[in-house]
């Protein structure tokens, strides 16, 4: 009896020693996925390894209704700071005009040129400084202004911020493991 009693007490504190089958033993250094993506309400993280590169950034992507793309929006931190990116319209905007910014009911700074199109839409080349980010950061909604390249009528676009700060202070965390 008290041999099976000495048994079950060696087998209990190796079962409490060992951990349980499924169970991961953590390290001191934590562990970086390869890839990872998060939703932070309108806005998403996403980050990509390459070798020991690896590529953090925040995204929102909107669509109409009937399935049409009709903008995608990335930005990733800027080694100065702030936060640098690119914007995808769609094609039939008069590229010449460019596309004006505005945070809330801010007035719009001048606006930015198009660098290019390519078969997903015409891209925008963005640079946002630590005083825009504040901004958008506390705001609601990035409205874009362009112009329709037949009618040259305005184009409104809007960009909700719901989420952004969130995602931000996200990507800035994941970005700055190696």
């Amino acid at each position: 009896m008290r041999r099976v009693g000495f048994i079950f007490v060696l087998m209990a504190a190796l079962v409490a020693i060992r951990p349980l089958h499924g169970e991961e033993v953590h390290n001191e250094a934590a562990v970086v996925p390869s890839s990872l993506s998060e939703t932070y309400e309108d806005w998403n993280v996403t980050c990509t390894a390459d070798g020991s590169e690896r590529r953090c950034t925040l995204s929102q992507r909107q669509f109409h209704k009937s399935g049409q793309h009709v903008l995608t929006i990335e930005l990733h931190p800027a080694e100065a700071g702030g936060l640098q990116g690119r914007l995808a319209l769609p094609f039939g905007l008069y590229l010449d005009k460019g596309i004006s910014f505005a945070v809330d009911d801010a007035k719009g700074a001048k606006p930015s040129r198009f660098r290019t199109c390519i078969p997903t839409g015409c891209i925008v080349q963005l640079s946002f400084t630590d005083a825009t980010v504040k901004s958008l950061r506390g705001g609601k909604v990035l409205k874009l202004g362009a112009f329709a390249s037949d009618s040259e009528k305005e184009v409104a676009f809007s960009i909700s911020l719901k989420g952004f700060a969130t995602a931000l202070d996200r990507t800035i965390e994941l970005a700055s493991k190696t």
